[in-house]
């Protein structure tokens, strides 16, 4: 079966269904609630005539057969005050009330027209069978209640409660039957427009698109996917279509090359782990086999040797634990507990230490009054401790070392500038710095110490603050690195 057949008994079948699920829903709920099936007349009186009454409607209802009880002729005009405010109540809310007196009506509210009422007004049923129904009244429906009594002198009368109908019901008794015929004409017409426009728009181009396939070949250089057809006869469905199967094409093409970068950088991942592991390895196992052989067969050069290895141990786990760490970092494996701090305190406390060291001098420059964000304080001690611990390791060899820290607030953020008077960074290296096992010493000797880790750490925990960091720096006269994070009001918590 073609897809243009599918798709017509696709459509016809859930036309159907509806249809028949809401008559069989609708006749299910009423046999179950009225015992019967009820007929479209029925149906209408159900609509009309037996509305049940609202609250409102009850016990303005209730007011005014209060004093139909005491006396009838307490409802013949004129009528005295208390009746008279009675009626003023119901009206106010948005009910209307009539008075009848045989044929004449002596009073009505003043929205209603006494010659539609005397057109349309129920007639008198003093048993009152049915006292309730809706009424038209200059081409407004009302649903009344009502009750017919005769007065003292034997004249027929009637009170009746009016209120008026919604717009939606009132639009449905009036039209109901001509709209229903429109819709479903309607329906008919968007039925075969829909079914044209359907083959126009997407069955041919599909056909097109399915032959397409068939002369796809491995050697194809172009995508043979983009069909070229009137594109103003073809739905943006089949147009996306198209454009996908070409993307896909496109991807296929390009996979085999990015599969091949991924492993190149596979391999050098685990040549540099490779060699990082390897060599403090290397220089342990030698050590220890000079200890062995008796090479070392003095105490000054045993405790040498036992300071190298303890040395080589050392860094051989700093690189292990800042393996780990960025591993979990990778997999959002680590728990990063946010708390609000005065931002300017915080900074004051942690570089406390190095103010005092002598291996580099800190300085910094920061306002007087405090500024409050909401960091993870040791996760974010690894931040300062690894710039600070970079500038020491690449301090210029004819300055002593000085570290900066400024911080000041810029609109929502806060920025912290780290700068130093190191050897600064090539221009070809700026931009992989923040790279996995990235160094600039290409050979990644050992007069450097470092795993190439460091800053990868740095910038993932900055990301998990909400921050951004940036570099500057020029060759010989030092690095800046700039930090932001959002800026967080006092008064928030």
């Amino acid at each position: 079966m073609t897809i243009k057949n599918r798709f017509l008994i696709s459509y016809l079948s859930a036309i159907l269904i509806t249809l028949g699920s809401i008559v069989l829903i609708f006749a299910i709920i009423t046999y179950t609630t009225l015992g019967e099936v009820p007929s479209f007349p029925r149906i209408y009186r159900i609509l009309t005539t037996q509305r049940p009454l609202t609250e409102t409607e009850n016990d303005s209802y209730a007011a005014v057969n209060a004093y139909l009880q005491e006396s009838p002729d307490q409802l013949e005009m004129p009528l005295n005050q208390e009746i008279l405010q009675t009626i003023k109540d119901i009206e106010e809310k948005n009910l209307n009330v009539v008075l009848r007196k045989d044929d004449a009506f002596t009073y009505y509210s003043t929205p209603l027209v006494e010659k539609s009422l005397q057109a349309h007004a129920p007639n008198f049923d003093l048993n009152n069978f049915e006292p309730t129904g809706t009424i038209d009244n200059d081409g407004h429906f009302f649903h009344y209640v009502k009750n017919d009594f005769q007065y003292t002198d034997g004249s027929k009368g009637s009170f009746i409660i009016l209120k008026r109908e919604s717009n939606l019901i009132e639009f449905f008794l009036q039209w109901g039957i001509w709209v229903i015929l429109l819709i479903i004409g309607v329906a008919i017409f968007a039925f075969w427009f829909i079914n044209r426009r359907l083959s126009q728009t997407t069955i041919r181009p599909l056909l097109a698109l399915e032959k397409s396939t068939h002369t796809l070949t491995s050697n194809h250089k172009i995508s043979p996917f983009i069909v070229e057809t009137n594109e103003q006869k073809i739905s943006k469905e089949v147009q996306q279509l198209q454009e996908s199967f070409s993307k896909m094409w496109t991807d296929l093409q390009l996979s085999q090359a990015e599969q091949q970068k991924y492993e190149d950088n596979r391999r050098e991942l685990i040549s540099n782990i490779s060699h990082d592991l390897k060599t403090p390895i290397t220089s342990i196992t030698g050590y220890v086999e000079g200890l062995l052989d008796g090479v070392a067969n003095t105490e000054e050069k045993r405790l040498s040797y036992l300071k190298t290895i303890q040395e080589k141990s050392l860094t051989l786990n700093e690189l292990i634990d800042e393996l780990f760490l960025y591993s979990k970092l990778d997999l959002n494996a680590v728990t990063f507990t946010f708390e609000k701090i005065d931002f300017i305190a915080y900074l004051n406390h942690l570089l406390e230490e190095y103010q005092w060291a002598d291996e580099i001098k800190v300085t910094t420059n920061f306002p007087s009054q405090p500024i409050y964000a909401k960091i993870d304080p040791a996760q974010f001690n690894r931040v300062v401790s690894n710039l600070i611990q970079n500038s020491i390791k690449f301090q210029h060899p004819q300055h002593s070392p000085q570290f900066c820290v400024s911080v000041a607030a810029n609109g929502s953020k806060i920025v912290v500038i780290f700068s130093d008077n190191g050897t600064g960074i090539l221009k070809e290296d700026l931009a992989n710095i923040f790279e996995r096992f990235y160094r600039s010493d290409k050979a990644r000797s050992s007069t450097i110490k470092g795993s190439g880790l460091g800053l990868s750490i740095v910038k993932q925990i900055v990301a998990r603050h909400n921050g951004t960091i940036q570099v500057a720096s020029q060759f010989g006269q030092g690095t800046t690195i700039t930090i932001t994070l959002p800026l967080l009001e006092e008064k928030n918590e």
